[in-house]
């Protein structure tokens, strides 16, 4: 489901695959659909990555972020074309699927990802996953 709303300059903006606006009673997620959202490393990468951010992240910098810790190296020395497949998925597969859970906010139209209104449902399974994932810095 898409939310149409409206930017400062009197232009429309659509952010893609999020729940409807902001609400204070928002039912739990179930755990089946945050098991299936979390199956996918990438997922589990993306929200981990969010966890530290108090802004929105550029879909780029998030790209960058998934192919070094998948590649276990830095960001630097990983190809053009892991990037872009990485770009490619993340685009067409764990954003909206992250998205239509409420684990993310995910703006198409200004390539940037925020917390979802579930993202905190979250935590406890990405510390344990986080914790078994050599590749994945943690805060000292």
């Amino acid at each position: 489901m898409a939310d149409q709303t409206t930017n400062d300059d009197g232009g429309s903006s659509r952010a893609t695959a999020s729940p409807a606006g902001p609400s204070t009673d928002v039912p739990p997620l179930s755990q089946d659909a945050l098991f299936d959202a979390l199956a996918s490393r990438r997922s589990r990468y993306i929200l981990h990555n969010l966890r530290s951010e108090d802004t929105p992240v550029t879909l780029d910098t998030i790209v960058d972020t998934v192919a070094a810790w998948e590649m276990d190296k830095s960001i630097d020395l990983v190809s053009d074309e892991h990037r872009r497949n990485v770009l490619m998925s993340l685009q067409h597969t764990q954003l909206p699927k992250l998205a239509m859970a409420g684990l993310v906010q995910y703006d198409e139209e200004r390539s940037l990802i925020d917390k979802g209104i579930h993202a905190d449902q979250a935590d406890a399974y990405l510390d344990i996953a986080v914790a078994r994932d050599d590749a994945v810095p943690t805060p000292e």
